[in-house]
Parts: structure tokens; C-alpha cells; sequence
């Protein structure tokens, strides 16, 4: 089974716009740069704090 990761950049390749909005939505990461939200997929796929994961980047700590 696809993690939203992999399904995320496989929309992103494709341009499915849509699907990557609904993805974004489901993790409330919606409106966040494409970057970001990659940040905080990885985190959840890997069963890591999302929002720990993004902050420790944002800060320059990863």
C-alpha cells in the first residue's frame, strides 16, 4: 500500500493538482509549500511527529 508520501509526489509529477489538495487537506498541511508538506508526509509515514518533524526543519535542526 502506497504511503500519502508516495501518492503525493506521484500527483506532484503528474500535476493532479486535486489530488495533491486533498492530501494536503487530510493532514491539514493545505497552503503549505510543496516542501513542507514532504516534510511532514515523510514524518507521518515514517510514524513520526508530523508537526515536530516540520518545526525541527523549519529551524534548520534536521
Amino acid at each position: 500500500m502506497q504511503s500519502d508520501l508516495e501518492r503525493y509526489g506521484a500527483a506532484m509529477l503528474t500535476g493532479n493538482v486535486d489530488a495533491c489538495a486533498r492530501i494536503e487537506q487530510k493532514h491539514d498541511l493545505y497552503g503549505y509549500p510543496p516542501e513542507i508538506v514532504c516534510i511532514g508526509l515523510r514524518a507521518v509515514a515514517d510514524g513520526q511527529d508530523m508537526n515536530a518533524a516540520i518545526d525541527d526543519y523549519v529551524r534548520g535542526e534536521t
